[in-house]
Order: C-alpha cells, then structure tokens, then sequence
C-alpha cells in the first residue's frame, strides 16, 4: 500500500540510531510535560507516601517510629507508608521497512514518531518506579530511567514483523503489553491480525495498540499519475490517474484500521490512532491515562476493564 518510492529503509534504520540521543531528549521533554504522581495501590508496604498512623506493637523495628505523631498522643505510633509495587511493561515498536516512509519532507518518518513515543512512555513509566522491557533478543528490561538509552537500543532491535514474531514474544503473565506500528503487513496478509494480537494477550496480559499513519494514509493528497512502490522501491502498479482510484483507496484503508482496531478490542485492549502530522502528546496522554486507570481498577498485577473514553478509539475509522 506504499504511495511513493520507499527510501533505503537500512540506511533509514541506521541515521535514526545515530539521531537516537536526540530522540531521547525529545522523550524526555515530552514526558516530563505529562509526568504525574506515582499510582498507588491502597495498601501497606514499601513506598514514599504516607498510608496511616498505627499503635507501636512489640517487635515494630523504631526506625518507623513517627515521634511528632506520638509526642502527642500517650500512645506511639508507627507511621506506615503506601505500597508501590513494580508493574512489568513490554514496549514493541514495530520498526518495518513501512515504516521508514513519509509523504512530505516536513511530515517525520513514522518509524521516527513511533520511537519517540515509545521511549517517552517508557519514561514515565520507570519514573513511576515500573519496569520497562522490550522484545529484542535479550528481552532487555530496565528498572531505572538511567538506563533509557540501553532500552531505545533495544528497541531498535526488535524484531519489525508481528506477523512473524508475535507467537515468540512471551510476556511475563499478567504483564501490560503495548505494540506501535502502521501494521500494513495485515493488509495483504491471510493472517488474521486478531490471533497475532491474542497471541500477545493469552497469559491475562493486559495492553495497547497505537496504529501509527501517515496523513496520506488516511486522506491521500495525490492527483494524477502515482507510482506505487514497495518496500525494495520495486514499482507494483502505476496510476495514470489518482483520482480513478481514490474512493477504492479510502475504503480498503478503511476496512484495514477497522481491522486493526477491532483486534485490539477483541483482545480487550486499548485501540489509538496516531497520525505523523499532528503532535505525540495526546497519545502518549492518552497511553499513560490508559494505563494508571488499568492499575487502579485492578491492582498491580491485575487486569480491568479497559477505559474507552477518549475520542479517537470509538469515532468511525
């Protein structure tokens, strides 16, 4: 479904890793616009918040003590804090030579736009005390936002096919799994993208898809003669004129986001579009929003129902 001549995507592959630390500071600014609190869990344990007052039992190690509490007070009281457990997050961008496209020189690859977001929410979330992995060779998981360059690297290197690779990325059970592509490999493909998406979720995984597009995927502003051209620039059909062909256009893509959307809802997961021309902030808000009500609806390694209630997941595609 390309529209134009695709650019050497290994040599598109490789200026996006060399621009990575620019990507990262990008991220960055990104997600400390959107940081929030830490979610908690509502319960006794390790952590920074303050849960509850209790009695002093014998037994009660002192550093717990709180003395101002009970100088006033005959009692002493132990000062308990809220319980912050660690969630597991699997991030896949799914970097696929399609990816590695844009349909105007001001308008970002999608490969590009794609990382960003996912090193932004990878970001927020280690900020939040989680833990991060993604699927390359290593499953290479962090614990730190120190560490977040090791993890864009990795992210670079996981594998750029869901079809392929789905049945081999096993999650933790109970993990949250978060997968951004344009999944264009679905629009010719015998196989179904709801069993490649179940695939992902079958241990009670909770988790997202982001369908990343390029505006000329969804409102193609081509008129007159268009060569389409795959990913090896090898030209596959040649239109003398666009506009014989854009009502068929429209509507197979149509009937591909439909397709992608619905595997995320049948897999009872979060569906958003993001479109290369407009900002990443409203998705990542949107991920990040998506994610703390999951945990507060069901604990730190539960799983809820999923929050549909932002535009973009339930207007017609």
């Amino acid at each position: 479904m390309a529209l134009a001549a695709v650019h050497d995507h290994v040599a598109a592959a490789r200026a996006l890793a060399a621009r990575l630390p620019q990507l990262i500071d990008e991220s960055r600014r990104m997600a400390i616009s959107l940081r929030s609190g830490l979610h908690g869990n509502r319960k006794v344990g390790p952590g920074s918040d303050f849960w509850q007052f209790r009695p002093y039992i014998t037994g009660d190690p002192t550093n717990q003590i709180d003395w101002r509490r009970s100088a006033r007070s005959d009692h002493t009281f132990i000062r308990q804090t809220e319980w912050q457990a660690s969630h597991n997050y699997w991030i896949w961008p799914i970097l696929s030579p399609s990816m590695y496209w844009s349909s105007a020189r001001d308008i970002p690859f999608k490969a590009e736009r794609t990382l960003i977001i996912s090193i932004a929410l990878a970001d927020l979330l280690l900020r939040n005390g989680e833990t991060v992995g993604t699927f390359d060779a290593e499953r290479t998981r962090i614990t730190s936002a120190e560490h977040l360059e090791k993890l864009a690297h990795a992210m670079l290197a996981s594998p750029g096919n869901i079809t392929d690779h789905a049945g081999a990325m096993h999650a933790g059970r109970k993990h949250s799994v978060l997968v951004l592509g344009d999944f264009l490999e679905f629009v010719d493909s015998k196989q179904s993208p709801v069993r490649a998406i179940k695939t992902l979720g079958q241990y009670q995984n909770d988790g997202a898809l982001v369908h990343v597009l390029d505006p000329a995927e969804i409102e193609p502003p081509f008129t007159g003669r268009v060569n389409f051209m795959d990913t090896d620039d090898q030209m596959i059909y040649r239109s003398e004129r666009f506009e014989d062909l854009r009502e068929g256009f429209l509507q197979r893509a149509k009937t591909w986001r439909a397709d992608i959307r619905d595997a995320a809802r049948e897999n009872d997961w979060l569906c958003d579009r993001h479109v290369t021309s407009e900002s990443a902030s409203p998705t990542l808000l949107a991920l990040y929003q998506h994610l703390s009500e999951r945990q507060s609806q069901s604990g730190s390694n539960g799983r809820g129902r999923p929050a549909m209630n932002r535009n973009s997941t339930t207007r017609p595609r």
